[in-house]
């Protein structure tokens, strides 16, 4: 059997598939999150599936994304329908109810969020609802797992009935084909609809107290003066935070006990009389590659716990409120900061994202801009940089180069939107939901799964060019096993660029040879330096401030910040543009802004001693 799960964005659907299935899905509090349909097994019943449709507000589909919902429902077959209704918002959540009533399948209303409305001293009369819909509706509270049995046990119910509920919001009866001989057109049929549940709203509520704690914090952190430097206090402290108290120190003690396992396995391998090329792959090449990339696990983890809690209250969604204004300037839709947002966690799920946007000139421009967006993979980078070369004013430092991406990203933006794309954005339309207490279930599923990506990344994107790197730092042209990395294969390579860099401040084949690793993954930046100097991310600072000036070492910072992300987001972008020729030109584009803005930057701190 099979139920699809159908709701507005932002209505806590994906927390109830969760419940549902045990899946573990990431739950944000804004909308976007869900962008493709998700298929598991209803827990407890292997016969039985649960589909997590894209978030909608209407059948009437009008961006991709609800595409998605739309031609799920008409195309396949489906034997029930699961309806999460926001309680919260009752008057805007029943329209797509009507419709799915109108739809001749089985239907089941989720009333969600319950006990937020409790709280707000609001009682909604489930039995009057009922009467309205024609269908069983169920109080839960997804977060809290309650109602969830209810809720499937009638589920069932409704299937093995095999009763429909159609309803004409125009005489308000059940099986009326009323529309059908009047012909009214759709602008009749949504005012019927919207006169229908003004009515139902009139009636099941019956205590109409209104909580303002949302209303109240919103006039403070979306005041027009003032929202934007709270975003920017925020997030300053939450990089302070992350790197300078709470993170350092759990990478401290990580990489003690990474540097406890190397010493075993060293010393086990001296012991067993392993061969030298073996014990020099294994240690100097594995452990000391992917060892320099896992000592950083704890700050990632750390700015998404901080990130996590800033979507779960709530407060992500007021950020794309208060950022509109500014993105409307150029020339991009609001919609534009969802994927923006996602950006800083990974470039490839922040440019699926887009497919939520409407228009194709917002979609194309917000793909562009997403790679200016510095994504996590980018920390151990800028960690280990600001740590070495500004020490004081590390937190700083990172949040300046965050800044600077995205203002530098916002220039070109503006540029093309100037020029290339100069059609008009289309209206942009997101929900603010009432402020919430975070979810420690929600907050340590996204640590968890952020962490797992990173851990699965290391063990084998960054385990294979850790490797390649050895390889060809170990042997020479001739595939002979050389000691001085000097006249190996990589040297070749790196000094073979040296020139295309030197202008910039790259003089030592080993930052070149870095950036060519990096456009696999740019955890593997730190951990190819690591391997070529061949020493220990502890020791890795001392041997950067000898190949690295403070001039270079900050025109390094700009690089990284500005060239293509990886491989997986040139594939993505590929995906998502169905064009190899765009996807080639961004790449290019991106390279070029890269040497570009590197170039002035380190010229002018070369010239007039700024740092």
């Amino acid at each position: 059997m099979m139920f699809a799960l159908i709701g507005n964005q932002n209505c806590g659907k994906t927390t109830l598939y969760n419940q549902l299935t045990g899946s573990r899905q990431h739950v944000g509090n804004f909308p976007g999150v869900t962008v493709e349909q998700k298929i598991g097994k209803l827990k407890n019943k292997d016969d039985c599936y649960i589909v997590d449709l894209p978030g909608t507000y209407s059948i009437n589909a009008y961006s991709k994304e609800e595409n998605v919902t739309r031609d799920f429902l008409l195309n396949e077959k489906v034997d029930g329908i699961i309806n999460i209704v926001d309680a919260n918002n009752l008057d805007r959540n029943l329209y797509l109810t009507l419709q799915l009533l109108e739809m001749n399948i089985p239907t089941v209303v989720a009333l969600n969020m319950m006990d937020e409305i409790e709280k707000k001293g609001i009682y909604i009369n489930i039995n009057k609802i009922e009467k309205y819909l024609n269908v069983p509706v169920i109080p839960i509270s997804a977060l809290k797992n309650k109602g969830i049995d209810e809720l499937v046990e009638n589920m069932f119910q409704v299937i093995n009935s095999k009763k429909y509920a159609l309803i004409c919001t125009s005489c308000k009866s059940n099986n009326c084909v009323n529309n059908k001989i009047r012909k009214l057109s759709d602008e009749e049929i949504a005012k019927d609809k919207f006169n229908y549940i003004e009515e139902i709203c009139k009636n099941v509520i019956e205590n109409k107290e209104e909580y303002n704690r949302s209303i109240k914090i919103d006039k403070i952190v979306t005041n027009k003066y003032l929202s934007i430097p709270i975003f920017l206090i925020i997030m300053l402290v939450i990089f302070f935070l992350t790197f300078n108290i709470i993170g350092p120190f759990l990478s401290d003690m990580l990489q003690r006990g990474i540097d406890v396992v190397v010493n075993i396995i060293s010393d086990l391998l001296i012991r067993y009389n392993a061969n030298n090329v073996v014990y020099d792959l294994i240690v100097n090449g594995i452990f000391k590659g992917v060892g320099s990339v896992l000592g950083f696990l704890p700050i990632i983890t750390t700015l998404f716990f901080f990130l996590a809690i800033l979507e779960d209250t709530g407060y992500m969604a007021r950020v794309a409120f208060i950022m509109d204004a500014l993105l409307r300037k150029i020339g991009l839709s609001g919609k534009s900061i969802v994927p923006m947002l996602i950006g800083f966690g990974c470039s490839v799920p922040a440019i699926m994202s887009t497919r939520t946007m409407f228009s194709k000139k917002d979609r194309e421009l917000t793909i562009l801009l997403i790679p200016f967006i510095s994504c996590s993979a980018k920390i151990p980078i800028y960690a280990i940089f600001s740590a070495t070369f500004f020490k004081n004013y590390s937190a700083i430092a990172m949040l300046v180069i965050y800044i600077l991406g995205i203002i530098l990203g916002i220039c070109i933006i503006l540029l093309l939107s100037k020029t290339r794309y100069k059609k008009s954005s289309v209206p942009f339309i997101i929900e603010l939901p009432s402020y919430r207490i975070p979810s420690i279930k929600n907050i340590l599923l996204l640590m968890l799964d952020k962490s797992k990506e990173f851990i699965d990344k290391a063990f084998t994107v960054i385990l294979f060019t850790s490797i390649a790197i050895w390889f060809l730092q170990s042997f020479d042209i001739n595939f002979k096993l050389i000691t001085n990395s000097e006249n190996s294969i990589l040297a070749l390579i790196g000094k073979a660029i040296v020139p295309a860099f030197k202008p910039i401040g790259f003089l030592d084949w080993r930052i070149c040879t870095s950036l060519l690793t990096g456009l696999s993954a740019k955890e593997n930046v730190i951990s190819t330096l690591s391997i070529l100097t061949n020493t220990s991310i502890d020791g890795l600072p001392i041997i950067l401030k000898e190949i690295f000036t403070t001039s270079s070492s900050v025109s390094f910072l700009i690089f990284t910040l500005l060239y293509t992300p990886c491989i997986a987001s040139i594939a993505t972008i590929r995906k998502e543009l169905n064009s190899w020729g765009k996807t080639i030109k961004i790449v290019l584009m991106q390279c070029a802004i890269a040497w570009t803005f590197s170039f002035l930057i380190f010229n002018m701190i070369e010239k007039i001693n700024i740092i």
